[in-house]
């Protein structure tokens, strides 16, 4: 584990570029290396992002400029978009680009294998929350790790796994665990994991913006972050402004530079420009474990706050203004916009006023009224820097074949077909998650001794009569405590929500499976989970085999295209939508069209729920016929009633049973997700 070598002796500044321009802002004012999207296949496709075609010339300006380019293939892949994505890489390749960032920790292998030269970083997408991920990652060469993560556990893992670590410390957060969120998925088919958010959490819930988090602004703790080992710092916004981007990159080059000449300072004039540009409010986060992480008020940019509406119109202004500023108006129900036209102090006409002053913009609004300042026409700060050497990278050729077999060219469609003879049928099986020892011995008395009731193994009340569910989120300390309750239990069979602790598990001789939030997509996937072969002398070095509980966001009819159908279908029960670290959150959330989210705790995280039950019913006949026979229940009400209609289906009892479908949703089995 001697990956810390290869981490500059400066800590890199990562940027983002969602266009051209903001490219090329990054890189006049600072920026170590860009990142950026191309086309499709990355978590921003809403961005402008790059062709292809143009993007040789692209990262020739970057690297004549000294400036490393990451293309950002971080969303989940399709099997039938397999062959492109790899094709994707190899033209990135050729073109010189320095780093993809990917989610699929199944493509690590085979890009590293097939691309000699090109660097892997692992999206925060992949929510790689401890260090026992180490054997899954170990060949990448920076991690991602969650905004999530407090100083100490960064710390921690950077310790212990000695890998280069890349932390988001400017720009939006998200209100879920990244890649860990359903929530735009399942209210409008746009998907998170799919690059296509619609940000539900920038809508009201409960009259108030209850998901709408603060901007993450760690310019003052950069000292720390250097100094704990932190090989890069990422700011997030390329659906922001090039204005954006320059001051952001202005701010932070300045303040790195001036650490490293032991005078480190926040310059309050870059601070204040970068404000200007864009913030919802700043927060250090969970990095600080800070708890007021929410701005309810407004999910919009603010600007620099002037001051709020005093009797006769006047203003105390808390910072300065000029002729031609523009302000934003904050009424009850909207923001207006205005340029500031007319400058009373004193009963003069006045072009600027200062901090202090007490003045009369002229604006039509009511006492109590809030006054932002949104643009400036004050021109903005220059700074020197030492531009980075120009990167040459050595000529890059690709060999005719991929190595393992897996993407020789022009072959991943024809593995990808269905095989001509019939698929063999197996015994049905039902995969049952309770949240309770009551419901637990209820799904007993309605289950066959090839179903499976999962139980989570950090409840006091855990029986080893049932079976162990590991939650989705662990930290070093959770993931060595499930071990041991795992082995003291003797635990046969085990729903793991954690790829961490899999990790570990899988050197074991038990039957896992693996959660829904663990986003098994394609085919590569599962080759990746069932192939892992174990060191474990007990099981004769024989492969270890994982059930999947497949991604819910897959339509029936993708479904059906996967050559290895040894997963399982989530069919019933309340998908998880979120889930968060934020612990300020009510019991349920309505949002405006009066559909209501429940929320609970499930471990140290929070969940909120879909509105509206998941139930297909007599549909896993459909998936029967494809082969598909695995079946995964989420239950937390109504155990028995539920057990007995599905167990009724199997049999083909239907009839004897009442079933209101209006109550509950498909979810993604008609269509997916684009």
């Amino acid at each position: 584990m001697d990956k810390l070598t290869k981490t500059p002796k400066k800590i890199e500044l990562l940027i983002p570029a969602g266009n051209q321009k903001n490219l090329v802002a990054a890189v006049k004012n600072g920026a170590d290396a860009v990142y950026f999207g191309v086309d499709k296949f990355n978590a921003r496709r809403r961005a402008d992002n790059f062709k292809l075609e143009t993007i040789k010339e692209t990262i020739k300006y970057c690297h004549e400029n000294g400036v490393r380019c990451y293309c950002t293939l971080n969303i989940l892949i399709k099997n039938n978009e397999i062959t492109e994505f790899f094709d994707t890489i190899k033209q990135l390749y050729l073109a010189n680009v320095d780093a993809v960032i990917i989610q699929h920790l199944s493509f690590l292998p085979i890009i590293k294998k097939n691309f000699p030269g090109l660097e892997v970083h692992i999206s925060t997408q992949a929510a790689v929350s401890n260090s026992h991920f180490y054997e899954l990652i170990k060949e990448a060469d920076k991690i991602v790790l969650p905004r999530e993560a407090s100083k100490e556990e960064i710390s921690d893992f950077i310790k212990k796994t000695k890998l280069p670590t890349e932390i988001f410390v400017q720009g939006a957060m998200c209100f879920s665990y990244s890649g860990k969120c359903l929530f735009s998925s399942f209210l409008g088919g746009r998907s998170g994991n799919r690059g296509l958010c619609a940000q539900p959490c920038r809508k009201r819930y409960n009259n108030k913006y209850l998901l709408s988090m603060k901007d993450l602004s760690l310019i003052k703790v950069i000292p720390e972050l250097i100094e704990m080992g932190v090989a890069s710092l990422k700011v997030e916004g390329r659906l922001r402004s090039t204005k954006y981007v320059a001051a952001t990159t202005k701010l932070y080059r300045k303040a790195i530079d001036d650490y490293y000449a032991s005078k480190f300072s926040v310059d309050t004039d870059l601070f204040k420009e970068m404000k200007l540009a864009f913030n919802r409010e700043f927060t250090w986060g969970h990095y600080a474990q800070h708890k007021d992480l929410i701005s309810p008020e407004r999910p919009m940019g603010r600007g620099l706050y002037l001051g709020t509406i005093e009797k006769n119109n006047l203003i105390k202004l808390e910072e300065e203004v000029q002729i031609g500023d523009g302000v934003g108006i904050w009424l009850p129900k909207k923001v207006d916009g205005a340029i500031i036209r007319k400058i009373s102090l004193d009963g003069q006409e006045v072009k600027q006023a200062q901090k202090g002053d007490m003045v009369k913009l002229f604006i039509h609004a009511k006492t109590g009224t809030k006054i932002y300042k949104t643009s400036s026409v004050k021109k903005s700060k220059e700074i020197n820097f030492n531009k980075n050497e120009p990167i040459k990278i050595k000529k890059r050729e690709m060999k005719k074949e991929m190595k393992k077999g897996q993407l020789k060219e022009n072959t991943i469609e024809q593995e990808m077909t269905l095989p001509n003879t019939p698929v063999k049928t197996a015994s049905d099986e039902l995969l049952i998650k309770v949240y309770s020892l009551k419901d637990a011995k209820i799904a007993r008395k309605y289950t066959t001794n090839n179903d499976k009731i999962f139980y989570n193994i950090f409840a006091e009340d855990f029986s080893k009569k049932f079976d162990a569910y590991v939650p989705r989120i662990l930290n070093d300390t959770d993931v060595e405590r499930a071990m041991e309750l795992i082995k003291k239990n003797k635990c046969k069979n085990v729903l793991v929500g954690d790829l961490g602790i899999y990790s570990l598990l899988k050197d074991i001789s038990i039957n896992l499976y693996l959660d829904y939030s663990c986003n098994v997509f394609n085919e590569l996937d599962m080759e990746y989970f069932s192939n892992t072969k174990t060191n474990n002398t007990e099981t004769n070095n024989t492969k270890h085999q994982t059930t999947p509980i497949i991604s819910p966001e897959l339509c029936f009819s993708e479904l059906k295209q996967f050559k290895n159908k040894n997963f399982a279908v989530l069919v019933h029960g309340k998908v998880v939508l979120m889930n968060t670290k934020y612990t300020l959150l009510p019991p349920k959330l309505k949002d405006a069209k009066l559909y209501t989210f429940p929320v609970r705790q499930e471990h140290n995280y929070y969940q909120i729920l879909n509105s509206i039950e998941l139930g297909l019913f007599d549909l896993i006949h459909e998936f029967k016929k494809e082969g598909i026979n695995k079946f995964f229940l989420d239950l937390d009400s109504n155990v028995e009633k539920t057990l007995n209609i599905y167990q009724a289906i199997l049999k083909g009892k239907t009839k004897k049973v009442t079933i209101h479908k209006f109550n509950f949703t498909k979810g993604h089995f008609d269509k997916g997700v684009e």
